[in-house]
């Protein structure tokens, strides 16, 4: 969210477009996110994070799609929040607003990334479990191609 205020503070046109795209983005990616969290939660029964880890093993359907929306998550090139962000760099970066030292430094503080790591093997005393059925999977590339027309949507407008 702190790219969007960034935007709006960009004051120029491209900061606001990329505000305004990364709340779309973030709007469709977060559904993602939850509804698989949710379908993760179904098929499990598992609360918390160290108790599934090691899930691509037995539910690789699931697994795929929660790494791509948490990788869309992230805005690395090719998912929906990149161009949202791109456009905000661009924006504050341009903006007639600001002394070129600032623009610089409020682009590379808000440049750093974060890192996520972890991994457990998948111990789960309920064997009793499938992968991603025709709901799942049918719901998810809905989203997915709703985040990817949202990636075209941005690039026009750059």
């Amino acid at each position: 969210m702190g790219f969007i205020l960034i935007g709006i503070g960009s004051l120029s046109d491209t900061g606001l477009n990329g505000a305004i795209l990364q709340i779309i983005s973030h709007g469709f990616i977060g559904a993602a996110l939850f509804f698989l969290a949710g379908t993760g939660y179904d098929r499990l029964r598992l609360l918390y994070l160290d108790e599934m880890g090691g899930m691509a093993i037995p539910m690789p359907k699931i697994f795929t799609i929660f790494s791509i929306f948490s990788m869309a998550s992230l805005a690395l090139p090719g998912m929906s929040g990149f161009v949202a962000e791109f456009l905000i760099f661009f924006g504050i970066i341009t903006s007639q607003k600001y002394l070129l030292m600032t623009k610089i430094l409020i682009t590379f503080v808000t440049a750093i990334g974060m890192i996520f790591y972890g991994y457990k093997l998948f111990n789960t005393p309920n064997s009793y479990f499938f992968d991603s059925g025709p709901r799942e999977l049918f719901i998810s590339i809905l989203m997915k191609v709703c985040m990817s027309r949202g990636t075209l949507w941005k690039a026009l407008l750059i």
